[in-house]
C-alpha cells in the first residue's frame, strides 16, 4: 500500500511540476518569412507569375526548390541587417540561365519574448531601399514595398516587378 502511495504522490508531483509554458504549441507563431509577391513590370497592377526560379541564398548552402508562382515566402538571416539571395530563372532551353542577386534589406530588428518553450521570435522593418541590387540585371525590373514591418506572413510585405 506504501508503494502506491509513493507512486501517486511521484505521478501527482510530476503533473504540478511542468507548467503550461513548457510546450510550445504547433500553431506558435515563431519568427515570420518575407513575403515576396511578383507583378508585371508593364502593368504594374497585375501579378506575374515566375516559371522556374529558384532561390539560393549567398554564402550559404541553402537552396530552395525550383516553383512557379506569383509569391513566395523567405526567410531572413538573423545575424545581419540584410540577406542576400541569388533568383536562378531557368527558361525552357537549358541553354538560357538568368540569375540576379538581390539584397534584402532590413536594418530593424525587434525580438519578441513568447515564452519560455518557444523562446524568441524577430519582427523586422525593412529599410530604404528595401532590395539593393548586387552585380549585373537580368530579369529584375524594380521593387515596392507593400507593409515595411514584418509581423506575420499573412499579407505581402514586397512586391518585385519584372
Amino acid at each position: 500500500m506504501a508503494r502506491v502511495l509513493l507512486f501517486i504522490f511521484c505521478l501527482s508531483l510530476l503533473c504540478i511540476g511542468c507548467e503550461k509554458d513548457d510546450i510550445c504549441n504547433e500553431g506558435t507563431p515563431g519568427t515570420p518569412r518575407l513575403i515576396v509577391r511578383f507583378y508585371d513590370s508593364e502593368n504594374p497592377t497585375s501579378l506575374k507569375s515566375v516559371e522556374n526560379i529558384s532561390l539560393q541564398e549567398i554564402n550559404q548552402d541553402n537552396i530552395y526548390r525550383s516553383f512557379s508562382s506569383d509569391s513566395i515566402a523567405i526567410p531572413m538571416d538573423l545575424s545581419k541587417t540584410f540577406t542576400r539571395y541569388a533568383f536562378i530563372l531557368s527558361s525552357s532551353t537549358a541553354s538560357v540561365t538568368l540569375a540576379d542577386t538581390l539584397q534584402f534589406n532590413h536594418p530593424y530588428r525587434n525580438d519578441r519574448y513568447s515564452r519560455r518553450a518557444c523562446g524568441f521570435s524577430a519582427e523586422y522593418t525593412l529599410g530604404q531601399p528595401a532590395i539593393t541590387t548586387i552585380g549585373s540585371i537580368t530579369w529584375y525590373v524594380n521593387s515596392s514595398i507593400k507593409l515595411d514591418t514584418i509581423r506575420n506572413e499573412e499579407q505581402a510585405h514586397l512586391a518585385i516587378y519584372h
